[in-house]
C-alpha cells in the first residue's frame, strides 16, 4: 500500500469538503450550512453534544479546534462566547468555515495548519477539540502530542476517533464484505477509508485501550460512543439502536486533562 502523506490528505479534503457531497446546496451558502447543521445533529443529538462537547461551559476561555472542516464546531463554540481558533490542513475548509461565520455573524481566528506541526506556543489554550479528524492524519500520535503541548496545564482535550470495537467495524463491515458484491474484494481498511468518500486516502480506527496508550500523558480520561452507522429505522427498534450507540458506537470520544 502506498504511504499516505499529509499532502495526500490535504488534497483530498481540499477537493472534497466535509459532507459536501451530501448537501444539495451550493457550497458556502447559508442553506448549505443550515443543511449541514441538520446532518450533524442527526448523527450527534444536541443533548449528546451538550454533554460531550461542553460548549456551554467555556465562555471567555481560549479554544483550539483541530481540523475544523466546514466550521460546525467552530461556530457552535463561538456562538457560546468561546474565544475560538480553528485550523485545518485544507485551505478550502478554512474558506468555508469563514463563510459560515459570516452568515451567522460570528467571529473566530482561522488559519491553515497541519495538526502534526502546530504553530502555537506551549501552554496556550484552555481547551483543544478535534472531532473526527486525527484518524485521518498520517502520524496521529504526533498530532496528539502537539495538542498536549499547546494545552495549558489543567486544560482539557475533547476528541473523537473512529471506534475499532464498534458495531460497524466488527459486524456491519464484515457482513458487507460477505454479502455485497461491491465490497467482496475490499479490505476493512478500504471500508474505513470509504466512510469519508470513495477516494479518501486514509482513515483509522482505535479502541479505548489504544487511546489510553496514545493519551498516556493526560489524566482523568473518560470515554463515550455514539452513532450506529445506519439510518434504517426498521433494522432495529429505537431502544436497541440507542444501546448500540452508547456501547458500540462508531464514534469514540475521549475527554481528558493535562496535568498541572
Amino acid at each position: 500500500m502506498k504511504e499516505v502523506t499529509a499532502f495526500d490528505v490535504e488534497q483530498y479534503w481540499n477537493n472534497n469538503p466535509l459532507c459536501s457531497a451530501m448537501i444539495p446546496y451550493e457550497q458556502g451558502t447559508k442553506e448549505f450550512f443550515e443543511f449541514h447543521n441538520q446532518l450533524r445533529r442527526k448523527e450527534e443529538p444536541l443533548e449528546f453534544q451538550q454533554k460531550v462537547y461542553e460548549f456551554e461551559n467555556w465562555a471567555g476561555k481560549s479554544m483550539l479546534d483541530i481540523g475544523c472542516g466546514i466550521g460546525y464546531v467552530v461556530a457552535l463554540y463561538a456562538s457560546n462566547g468561546v474565544n475560538v481558533t480553528g485550523i485545518d490542513i485544507a485551505p478550502r475548509s478554512i474558506e468555508l468555515t469563514q463563510q459560515r461565520l459570516n452568515h451567522f455573524n460570528l467571529k473566530a481566528n482561522l488559519l491553515v495548519c497541519n495538526a502534526e506541526k502546530l504553530v502555537f506556543e506551549d501552554n496556550n489554550f484552555d481547551l483543544v477539540t478535534s472531532y473526527g479528524v486525527l484518524h485521518h492524519t498520517p502520524n496521529t500520535q504526533s498530532a496528539i502530542d502537539e495538542a498536549y503541548r499547546v494545552l495549558k496545564p489543567g486544560g482539557k482535550a475533547i476528541m473523537m476517533f473512529y471506534n475499532k470495537n464498534s458495531f460497524a467495524y466488527k459486524i456491519l463491515f464484515p457482513l458487507k464484505r460477505l454479502f455485497q458484491s461491491n465490497w467482496k474484494n475490499k479490505t476493512s481498511q478500504d471500508q474505513v477509508n470509504a466512510v469519508d468518500g470513495p477516494d479518501n486516502p486514509l482513515g483509522k480506527v482505535y479502541s479505548q485501550n489504544d487511546l489510553k496508550k496514545m493519551f498516556s500523558k493526560f489524566e482523568n480520561m473518560s470515554f463515550y460512543t455514539e452513532t450506529t452507522f445506519f439510518d434504517k429505522d426498521y433494522l432495529f427498534p429505537v431502544f436497541i439502536k440507542r444501546f448500540i450507540c452508547k456501547n458500540f458506537g462508531w464514534c469514540l470520544y475521549i475527554k481528558c486533562t493535562k496535568p498541572f
